[in-house]
C-alpha cells in the first residue's frame, strides 16, 4: 500500500484510511469481545498497524514538506 505515488494529497488521505481500516479488521478479530483475545490474529494485527503507521508518516512527510511546517507545527493545529 506504501507503493503508491507519494505526489496526491487525496490519494494518501485514501492510503491511510484504508489502513486503519485494515487495522481495525485486524484488531477486532484479535479482540472479538471484552473476554477474548485471539493470539493467533497477533502478527497481522501488528503488520496493519505497521502499515497504518507507514501510511500515517508518508501522509504527515507530504504535509509538512507541501506547506513548510515542521511535525511540532502540524500537530498544534489540531489543538485549538
Amino acid at each position: 500500500m506504501t507503493d503508491i505515488i507519494r505526489g496526491d494529497g487525496q490519494d494518501l488521505v485514501a492510503a491511510v484510511r484504508a489502513a486503519a481500516a485494515a487495522h481495525r479488521t485486524t484488531w477486532e478479530a484479535m479482540v472479538p469481545n471484552h473476554f477474548e483475545v485471539n493470539l493467533d490474529m497477533e502478527a497481522a494485527e501488528e503488520e496493519a498497524y505497521a502499515e497504518m503507521a507507514r501510511a500515517k508518516a508518508i501522509l504527515r512527510d507530504h504535509i509538512c514538506k507541501t506547506y513548510g511546517i515542521s511535525i511540532r507545527e502540524l500537530s498544534s493545529l489540531a489543538m485549538p
